[in-house]
């Protein structure tokens, strides 16, 4: 006698049970060809990430390749669990496939890149994985579907925002570039099958010239739109020793604010340091959303509070100076070496003390967060660097030589009359505020 509870865990009916549905090895053909595609994403979303000058458009592809790197993740975790090697997963399954992506990784503009991700790729993605859904069996395969339903949570929700930024975006330029490389990719996606490789083929006749004729190299030098006026190499001088506390507390909200540097910095290591583990780039992705979530933070607390953000300089020579004068490994040595001198006492914690201090809520919030965040970084900082020398005591002469390249760029910089801005704006932030009953400077 059925009791009225849900049999089959509620996944489903009898009769969806009863579907055959898809074998192991027509399951781990699509996974694989599902994680080469988020995989690529990641990679050609860091190689872009320099030349993005739309700050709006930096901060997103931010968080979705570091989502793209834990949809691989799973992906390639689930492959493993089902009677199958995990070996070869970087490779391309697909010739075609790999064309696709070698031609979206020439996207020249903002416009083209989010066109052929956001238009071409991710709509394809998210109609392969709804057919699964669909056809295969949902109670012998339910640890693989669980899966494609939460990457379609992340995948549907990069698509909503990729179509605001596309609206505003053909509104100021021609909307004929983007059909046209949409259209170039979409040609190139069906001489592939599409993302499931099952679909009708488009032949090689069909295809328009390839744009990959010559070997990719990314922009190296991050570039701003033009509402930032003030791309310096440094931040200028620092407030004195003696300065009051809520000072302090507004300079290190200025510095979470101009960290968008060290996403730039760290997507070229990810893209040049090449051959390594799958679970390097998605350690990286993690580091590299971390780091443009802090410039967020800053972000908030000058837009909320009526600041303008894109007026003070943003120093950009943290990315610059490494992406073209050091190798991948000396470059993530700099970053770590700056994060691990971070957990002293007078780092992290401080900044920390002197939100609390300052009785700025909001700030105590954003440094809380920032400071675990740091200790992770240097947990996997640690992690990818120590096998790439011979001691502990050769990695800090490499960080120590190269800060002192860097901070010869910013001890440089600091001496033009310009670097004195901070003391006019604080004393103008101060003026402004003392007006506002309650104020955190009275």
């Amino acid at each position: 006698m059925n009791s009225g509870i849900p049999p089959l865990a509620s996944l489903c009916t009898y009769a969806e049970g009863a579907r055959t549905g898809y074998g192991v090895e027509r399951t781990v053909n699509l996974l694989r060809r599902y994680l080469y595609a988020e995989g690529q994403t990641t990679l050609c979303l860091v190689a872009h990430l320099n030349n993005v000058p739309e700050w709006e458009v930096k901060g997103a592809l931010s968080l979705h390749l570091w989502q793209d790197a834990e949809h691989c993740t799973w992906l390639r975790n689930r492959v493993a669990e089902m009677r199958t090697p995990p070996l070869h997963l970087d490779r391309a399954p697909d010739p075609g496939l790999e064309a696709f992506f070698q031609e979206l990784l020439r996207s020249r503009t903002t416009l083209e890149l989010l066109s052929g991700v956001y238009q071409v790729l991710k709509p394809a993605m998210i109609a392969a994985m709804k057919r699964h859904i669909a056809e295969a069996n949902p109670l012998v395969d339910q640890p693989t579907l669980r899966l494609l339903k939460f990457i379609l949570l992340e995948e549907e929700e990069q698509l909503t925002w990729a179509t605001r930024a596309l609206d505003s975006l053909t509104r100021e330029q021609s909307s004929t570039e983007q059909a046209n490389w949409a259209e170039h990719l979409q040609l190139y996606l069906s001489a592939a099958g599409g993302i499931s490789g099952d679909l009708e083929r488009s032949t090689v006749v069909d295809l328009p010239p390839s744009r990959a004729t010559e070997p990719f190299a990314p922009i190296r030098i991050p570039r701003r739109d033009e509402r930032f006026n003030k791309l310096w190499n440094s931040r200028g001088p620092r407030p004195n020793a003696e300065a009051p506390v809520v000072e302090w507390n507004w300079w290190n909200l200025y510095v979470r604010l101009t960290e968008m540097h060290v996403p730039e910095l760290i997507a070229l290591i990810m893209y040049d340091w090449q051959g390594q583990p799958w679970e390097f780039y998605r350690d990286l992705a993690r580091h590299l959303w971390d780091e443009a979530r802090h410039s967020m933070m800053g972000e908030i607390a000058f837009e909320t509070r009526g600041l303008d953000w894109m007026d003070v300089p943003h120093e950009i020579s943290f990315a610059e100076f490494p992406n073209t004068q050091l190798e991948p490994r000396d470059r993530y040595t700099l970053l770590w070496g700056i994060e691990q001198n971070a957990m002293k006492a007078t780092g992290k914690r401080h900044q920390y003390e002197v939100a609390q201090e300052a009785g700025d809520p909001l700030s105590v919030t954003f440094h809380d967060f920032d400071w675990a965040d740091e200790v992770l970084h240097t947990q996997i900082g640690r992690k990818w660097l120590k096998p790439a020398f011979v001691s502990n005591e050769e990695m800090q002469q490499v960080f120590e030589t190269v800060f002192q390249r860097y901070d010869n760029i910013r001890q440089e910089d600091m001496k033009l009359a310009r670097a004195n801005w901070w003391g006019d704006f604080y004393r103008s932030l101060t003026a402004r505020q003392a007006e506002e009953p309650g104020s955190e400077t009275e």
